[in-house]
């Protein structure tokens, strides 16, 4: 009795340990995505502020935009310049694309001034872009009334923002500027009651939520070697128009990840499979890893090469590193069951691994999206 006794407790000991060492694997595992997961999301939300706060400095007038030359208005003392009312009308934007980094608009745009010393502001530009077509549409003079409409087909450059993409959302801008005339001379005044956009305009994936329209001062490093501006900046009246736009729902969303997320939840189905069925318990996610490495090749190439982790990419990678997890845990499982002949453990730790990857896939997409969005 005493030496049954004496191996009852050295005999359950292992089983504690092996049981134990499970445990504080999933519990490590867990630590290590909470730290990884709370990171991108903070990562994700911090884009998402910081994209707000760079738009709004895009449309005010007395901030100037991280990176630009800060505007030089000193140079209007003591000058009167000529005010010129203008506006836009966006008739159509006929392309929009992020992997080529530009957007093609057509629009109406108009002049209104008062002042026989100014001629036509025909030489008007858009900044970041490449006019296409331009053509005069109407004109009026009537005593010192001046009035000019012309319809223009421009090329946007545009470095979109791609690290929430595909619940991204952008500001589209329309910046004229008259290079014939130096700010001291022209100011721009915005025709906000007037310039708009068409209820006609459709951009696939997007909805239009808002538009605005300021005058900025635009200033550059060089007085481009013009002698009436030495020792100053070369400081032009910027007219803007801008367009907000927003992910449109969730169905592109669904269309790129709904496959990753088919794929990820057949791997974690395996678990519900005897480890000794190495077929149907490894092919499942083998196949599933292949699935997954397809989605991710399929949405990048919706996207231009510059390097940014996208919560596209986010949201594959830890898809693939879940299905990779799958296979691991598997490899594990079997070795419980079959080496060490502890079913119950592998049973147990089966479970517990499909309730930890479930649970924290779903959390970490969730969370993901709800910083991308909010």
């Amino acid at each position: 009795m005493t030496q049954l006794a004496q191996s009852i407790p050295q005999n359950k000991a292992p089983k504690r340990i092996q049981w134990w060492t499970v445990v504080l694997l999933l519990v490590i595992f867990t630590v290590i995505l909470m730290i990884v997961g709370t990171t991108l999301v903070a990562m994700m939300y911090k884009n998402q502020q910081d994209s707000q706060l760079h738009y709004r400095e895009r449309m005010d007038p007395l901030q100037t935009e991280p990176g630009l030359t800060p505007a030089d208005t000193s140079s209007l003392q003591g000058v009167r310049p000529i005010h010129v009312t203008t506006g836009i009308y966006v008739d159509r934007i006929e392309e929009l694309s992020m992997r080529e980094l530009s957007w093609t608009v057509d629009f109406y745009i108009w002049f209104n001034w008062s002042d026989t010393a100014l001629q036509l502001p025909d030489n008007f530009q858009v900044i970041d872009g490449s006019i296409i077509s331009k053509e005069k549409k109407d004109e009026y003079i009537r005593g010192t009334t001046h009035y000019v409409l012309y319809r223009t087909v421009a090329k946007i450059t545009s470095v979109f923002d791609e690290m929430r993409f595909p619940c991204d959302d952008h500001l589209l801008t329309i910046c004229i500027e008259e290079p014939s005339y130096v700010r001291q001379k022209l100011i721009f005044t915005a025709d906000s009651a007037n310039s708009s956009v068409s209820s006609r305009v459709k951009i696939p994936g997007y909805s239009i939520y808002r538009q605005g329209t300021v005058e900025k001062p635009h200033s550059y490093k060089t007085s481009r070697g013009d002698p009436r501006l030495e020792g100053t900046k070369a400081t032009f009246s910027q007219y803007r128009l801008g367009i907000w736009i927003r992910r449109d729902g969730w169905g592109f969303f669904l269309k790129m990840f709904l496959p990753l997320y088919v794929a990820v939840a057949v791997a974690i189905l395996a678990f519900f499979i005897k480890p000794t069925d190495t077929d149907p318990r490894f092919g499942l996610g083998v196949g599933a890893l292949f699935a997954a490495v397809a989605n991710s090749y399929i949405n990048s190439s919706m996207l231009p090469n510059t390097g940014v982790m996208s919560l596209a990419d986010i949201i594959s990678i830890i898809g693939t590193i879940t299905i990779l997890l799958t296979l691991i845990e598997s490899t594990i499982s079997l070795h419980l069951f079959d080496r060490k002949d502890k079913k119950m453990l592998s049973h147990r730790f089966d479970r517990l691994s499909f309730y930890v990857l479930l649970l924290g896939y779903i959390i970490f997409n969730v969370s993901l999206l709800m910083a991308a969005v909010s």
